[in-house]
């Protein structure tokens, strides 16, 4: 275990930390270290944003608050994956409806969540199960033909590719896990939401980031400095939302593990 421990970080992953450790964990203008991961990750993953969270299942939550689902809603879900992709759509308050996997792929199968599309359908989770791709164009145009979002899952399909597309760039919004079994790791835990999609990115981040109304879309917009906050004129919030927050330390061995990510 040791081996295989020293194998997978030895690159710049304790120069980062080490980085982190000898500055200020938040300065004013936000955290430095997770700034640069997201940066470096919408570069590598072709999107105008990438979001930060404490850990992947945090990531497809966050992605349905972003796109508004909630009570009343029901979300399609493949039934070969891990429980989270369920849990995700409990937690957003939604019901999760199973669709059936090709035989072939073992993949989501848009025929079979065609049948399971109703009034009460908001979105689409799909899953690139162990490097393989759903069937991406289908499902697209299946969710516009409904107007539907999708949630790609990419947690263990990085840098694989679908009809020459990276996957992670063909959804609404994709998502990815660094828990210590995937592709990237940043210290055992750790996720990145990658979307093109100005709002759903802002909605994503703010919902992180326990509803703070300065929050943007933008890479590393988490904090503000002491002398704002504590403000008695300053209003904090502007929605209701929780603590995903990526916090530095994560970020420098994530930042380390990007840069190794074709290895």
């Amino acid at each position: 275990m040791k081996d295989n421990l020293q194998n997978r970080l030895f690159g710049n992953e304790r120069k980062y930390v080490e980085e982190v450790l000898q500055q200020e964990f938040c300065s004013s203008s936000g955290a430095t270290m997770m700034k640069r991961l997201e940066t470096e990750f919408a570069v590598r993953f072709e999107s105008k944003y990438a979001i930060s969270f404490t850990n992947g299942t945090a990531t497809m939550h966050a992605a349905l608050e972003a796109m508004g689902v909630g009570v009343g809603d029901e979300v399609i879900v493949p039934p070969l994956t891990m429980s989270a992709t369920t849990f995700a759509v409990l937690q957003a308050g939604a019901t999760p409806i199973f669709a059936d996997v090709d035989e072939r792929t073992f993949q989501i199968d848009s025929k079979s969540i065609e049948l399971k599309v109703n009034e009460n359908t908001k979105a689409i989770i799909t899953v690139a199960w162990d490097g393989i791709s759903c069937d991406m164009d289908s499902i697209i145009t299946l969710a516009k033909k409904h107007n539907l979002k999708v949630v790609d899952d990419c947690a263990r399909s990085m840098l694989s590719t679908y009809k020459g597309k990276l996957v992670g760039t063909i959804a609404d919004i994709s998502v990815f896990s660094f828990e210590s079994k995937k592709h990237l790791s940043a210290g055992g835990e750790g996720g990145m939401i990658v979307s093109n999609d100005e709002t759903l990115a802002k909605n994503a981040r703010k919902f992180s980031g326990i509803g703070y109304k300065h929050m943007t879309a933008d890479a590393g917009r988490t904090h503000l400095a002491i002398s704002t906050v504590q403000d008695p004129n300053y209003k904090r919030f502007d929605t209701i939302g929780v603590n995903y927050r990526m916090n530095d330390i994560t970020a420098a061995i994530g930042t380390g593990q990007l840069e190794r990510i074709e290895e």
